[in-house]
């Protein structure tokens, strides 16, 4: 590219590969990367469908062993008749994507990187030079007191403050534990390439689960934001179908009936008649009344309800044989379970659906054939009532 000057240092050519699109243009560079805060996983299913829906070519494919910790991002293995068939193991890499109308995206996503965050930054400002990126993009779900039944905000943070859209202004300034997202848009606008993230408004009880408004409401403002036509419909169809199985348990619950009324209440007294919401309310803050145990209980219930859902689905979609003897370790976390509701309602309106919650006790043999592994040290759906423990995002 003509006037490139090349920001990496000799070493950090070792530590990526090139892709067959590594030549590409593009204006806009999107980037997410999972392990850090993402409440209702709004961000990684919004990159995922991405991948997904819209055909895409690898850009350049970085070198886990150097990036990234085994022992915090392990490998995933499949083992069937007691064989190990195959090891697949987190990658962080740069694909080109298009939207519906070929509109070239460079998008960055993968693990958040475990080690050497500066190398990682000038390889990606290199990329971003070459390419021709004028803007940084990064996705970001966040915990709020805001109820499920309104539209999800998205508030925008940007690196100057020419791209700060109208919203309400932030009271004071915070300070917070940069996630790798921010550090390369940092750096990448001390080159000269600004940046903005775009933050989701995901209900505080819905923030350990899959949450398809919080990704369909990213995706939305991006195409707002950059004159993209992105896939969104399979999102706003899922989050739509998980409202009304939302409501089916709200109405068989006072108690949780009561603290979406108050957060209902909270939110249209705030911004009547909006889609804002102020940023004072991100975080723990929780409504009037309620103990932040008591908040953590419903999105608990709400979880393990929308896990079942999924586990009676898949089972009904896709029932094993009885001469089926092959063991799958799978790992099944809440936003893979969300993806999972998302694609098969789309391709199968009649799918069988839970009316009540379905519990691992309740699906008899089935259940020995799906193990669900988990990154991080959680504990079994139905006894995590009794811990008062959750799994991380």
């Amino acid at each position: 590219m003509k006037g490139h000057v090349n920001v990496m240092k000799p070493n950090d050519a070792l530590l990526f590969e090139r892709g067959p699109a590594s030549e590409t243009h593009s204006r806009i560079l999107v980037m997410h990367f999972y392990g850090s805060m993402d409440a209702g996983g709004a961000g990684r299913m919004a990159v995922a469908e991405m991948l997904r829906a819209l055909p895409n070519e690898r850009v350049a494919t970085f070198d886990s062993d150097q990036f990234l910790d085994y022992r915090s991002h392990r490998p995933i293995m499949t083992v069937r008749d007691w064989v190990s068939e195959e090891m697949v193991t987190h990658e962080i890499a740069i694909d080109r994507v298009r939207d519906d109308l070929g509109n070239p995206i460079l998008l960055l996503h993968g693990p958040e990187p475990d080690a050497k965050w500066e190398a990682f930054a000038r390889i990606v400002a290199d990329f971003v030079k070459e390419a021709g990126v004028e803007i940084s993009v990064s996705f970001h779900g966040i915990p709020s007191s805001v109820p499920h039944t309104r539209a999800t905000p998205v508030h925008v943070q940007a690196t100057d403050a020419s791209l700060i859209p109208p919203q309400p202004k932030m009271a004071g300034s915070l300070q917070f534990p940069a996630p790798a997202s921010s550090f390369v848009q940092r750096r990448l606008a001390e080159r000269g390439v600004n940046g903005i993230a775009l933050l989701a408004a995901v209900p505080f009880y819905m923030a350990e689960s899959g949450y398809p408004a919080g990704s369909s409401a990213l995706l939305s403002s991006l195409s707002d934001f950059a004159d993209l036509s992105l896939p969104v419909g399979n999102l706003e169809l899922g989050a739509a179908q998980d409202q009304g199985t939302i409501e089916q348990l709200i109405e068989a619950n006072p108690e949780i009936m009561a603290t979406i009324t108050s957060l209902e209440e909270h939110y249209d007294a705030w911004s009547p008649g909006e889609s804002s919401f102020s940023l004072n309310s991100f975080g723990t803050q929780t409504p009037l009344g309620h103990t932040p145990q008591q908040d953590k209980d419903i999105g608990d219930v709400i979880e393990r309800y929308l896990a079942n859902l999924s586990q009676s689905e898949t089972v009904s979609d896709d029932q094993p044989s009885a001469d089926d003897q092959s063991v799958e370790m799978v790992e099944e976390d809440p936003l893979t379970a969300a993806l999972k509701r998302v694609h098969l309602r789309a391709t199968d309106p009649e799918a069988v659906r839970a009316m009540t919650p379905r519990h691992r006790a309740d699906s008899g043999d089935d259940a020995s054939l799906h193990v669900e592994e988990h990154t991080t040290d959680e504990t079994d759906p139905n006894e995590e009532a009794d811990s008062g423990e959750t799994g991380a995002i």
